[in-house]
């Protein structure tokens, strides 16, 4: 997705989990390396949308603790890819990216795992609860679930990757942060009225597995905030990869209930 703040326009994307080949490796799956083919779709997508600071919401890495010299050298070679075609490369690290800052010292900027504000927007990875001042955004985009939708044709299912679109209320996203330990004093004189909107986008690697959007809520890894009672993930709309809506999570669940 992208974002536009005054002249200049950020490009968003989540979950790339460069060195996940290696984990396949391991279990005896031969894949190369992708990070030059993320680093080429990325350049194409900025180049394409005239964005000028690319923004990596999270899991850029697939290691979840530290990293190996292999780990070292894509990740590093894939920011150095796409660095030239980007003003400003920004990340904000998700929970595969332990080391991350030490890993892209001079060629990232990280930003707070919690978040910052673009615009109307509070983006983040989304493993961890937003800081209180995503209250004052519009939209809260995050990454880290991984939806997939299962889509069915004669010839069998195939699993896709795809966005969602969720609304919730501030009043009740503030309860819920409020109830956070060292949360309480953060909250108060944040804005409380209005709804308040999350983006959940889809994982970038064409590599990494997902979650069906019917699993999403009882999965252990989803993002606490769809786990809250802050939005309603029933009501939720499925979107395709170029933001095309295909339905409710709800009415899809209905119609596999009934299939």
């Amino acid at each position: 997705m992208t974002i536009d703040v005054s002249s200049k326009r950020y490009l968003v994307v989540a979950d790339l989990h460069i060195g996940y080949e290696l984990e396949l490796s391991s279990k005896g799956i031969r894949v190369p390396p992708h990070e030059e083919r993320v680093a080429r779709e990325i350049v194409r997508l900025g180049e394409e949308t005239g964005s000028q600071v690319l923004v990596l919401l999270g899991d850029v890495k697939h290691r979840v603790a530290g990293y190996s010299w292999r780990d070292a050298i894509g990740v590093r070679r894939f920011v150095g890819m796409v660095g030239s075609s980007f003003e400003e490369v920004v990340v904000l690290p998700g929970n595969h990216d332990g080391g991350i800052s030490e890993l892209l010292a001079g060629l990232a900027k990280i930003e707070d795992s919690r978040g910052i504000r673009i615009g109307d927007y509070w983006v983040m990875h989304g493993h961890t609860w937003p800081h209180p001042d995503c209250l004052s955004a519009r939209t809260i985009v995050i990454g880290h679930t991984h939806p997939t939708l299962r889509v069915r044709s004669e010839d069998g299912a195939v699993r896709t990757r795809v966005h969602l679109l969720l609304e919730g209320t501030r009043s009740r996203l503030a309860r819920e942060l409020a109830s956070r330990p060292g949360y309480g004093q953060l909250v108060e004189g944040q804005r409380r009225r209005g709804r308040i909107r999350l983006v959940v986008l889809a994982h970038f690697s064409p590599l990494a597995p997902g979650v069906d959007v019917l699993e999403l809520r009882a999965s252990p890894g989803t993002s606490p905030l769809l786990r809250s009672s802050a939005f309603d993930l029933l009501r939720g709309e499925v979107l395709t990869l170029d933001a095309q809506p295909i339905g409710k999570v709800g009415a899809i669940d209905a119609e596999a209930a009934e299939g």
